[in-house]
C-alpha cells in the first residue's frame, strides 16, 4: 500500500503525540490509571457537561489548528511518496464503494472486540471495568434531554471530524514519513485508543483507529474514515439508548 500524500511531517506527528500524552497525564499517572480502569472521578450534571465538551473541542481543535497553520510556512514532503499534485492525490475510484462496504464489518468487529476484551479482562483480573465515560453520560438519568442532545452532536459530528483530522490526518500522515505503513497504522491506532483513557475499550478502539487509517490509505481521503467513524458512533448511540 502507498501512503496518502500528506503535508504533515514527522515533527507534526511528534508534536501531536507529545501534546496528547501531556493532556492525559497532566493530572498524574495515578489519576490516569484511576480513570483508565474506573472512569472519571467527577459527577457530570447539566451544569458542567457543556464546559467539558467545550474543553475537548478546544484541546483537539486548537491542536489541529496550530499544526495546520504551521504547514503554511513550509510543506512537508516525502521524497519517496506520491507528489502533492492532484495526480499524486488521486486514489482508487472505488473509494466510496469501499467505504460503504467496510462500514458495517468494521463496526461489528469493533463491537465484538469490545465485548470479548471486557470479558477476558474481567476473568483474568476480577476487575469490573467501567464503561467509557461518554457511554455513562448518555445512559445517565441525571442529564436532561438538552444535555444529551449536545452529547449526540459531539459524538456524531464533532468527534468524527476533529479526531480524523488529528489522528489520521496529522499523526498518521506524519508517521508514514518515517516508518513503514503498517507500523504507522498500528501506532497511530494505539495512540487513538489510549487517548480515550478507558481500559474496556482499549482493544476495540485500537482496532478502529487502525481500520480508519487503513481506509484512509485505500481511499486517499479523510472523508472515508470520517464516514465510518460517524457510523460507529451512531450504532453505539442506538445500542446505548435502546439496549
Amino acid at each position: 500500500m502507498t501512503p496518502p500524500s500528506s503535508k504533515y511531517g514527522p515533527l507534526h506527528a511528534l508534536a501531536a503525540g507529545a501534546v496528547l500524552v501531556y493532556i492525559i497525564l497532566s493530572r498524574g499517572f495515578a489519576a490516569f490509571w484511576q480513570q483508565f480502569l474506573h472512569g472519571m472521578d467527577i459527577e457530570i450534571t447539566d451544569a458542567n457537561i457543556l464546559p467539558l465538551l467545550c474543553t475537548n473541542t478546544r484541546l483537539f481543535g486548537g491542536l489541529f489548528l496550530i499544526l495546520w497553520v504551521s504547514t503554511l510556512f513550509g510543506r512537508a514532503r516525502s521524497p519517496s511518496g506520491p507528489s502533492d499534485s492532484p495526480a499524486g492525490r488521486a486514489r482508487s475510484p472505488s473509494g466510496p464503494l469501499l467505504t460503504l462496504l467496510s462500514a458495517i464489518p468494521i463496526c461489528l468487529i469493533a463491537l465484538g472486540l469490545n465485548w470479548a476484551s471486557g470479558e477476558l479482562f474481567a476473568r483474568l483480573t476480577n476487575i469490573d471495568l467501567a464503561d467509557q465515560d461518554l457511554v455513562k453520560f448518555i445512559t445517565s438519568n441525571a442529564l436532561s434531554l438538552r444535555s444529551k442532545s449536545l452529547l449526540f452532536l459531539f459524538l456524531l459530528i464533532e468527534a468524527p471530524i476533529l479526531e480524523e483530522l488529528l489522528f489520521r490526518g496529522v499523526l498518521f500522515g506524519g508517521l508514514t514519513k518515517i516508518m513503514p505503513i503498517w507500523p504507522a497504522i498500528l501506532l497511530s491506532g494505539l495512540v487513538f485508543a489510549v487517548i480515550h483513557v478507558n481500559a474496556a475499550t482499549l482493544i476495540p478502539l485500537w482496532f478502529l483507529g487502525s481500520a480508519f487509517a487503513w481506509l484512509y490509505v485505500r481511499t486517499g481521503t479523510l472523508l472515508a474514515p470520517m464516514t465510518v467513524h460517524f457510523t460507529f458512533n451512531a450504532v453505539n448511540l442506538i445500542l446505548c439508548m435502546f439496549f
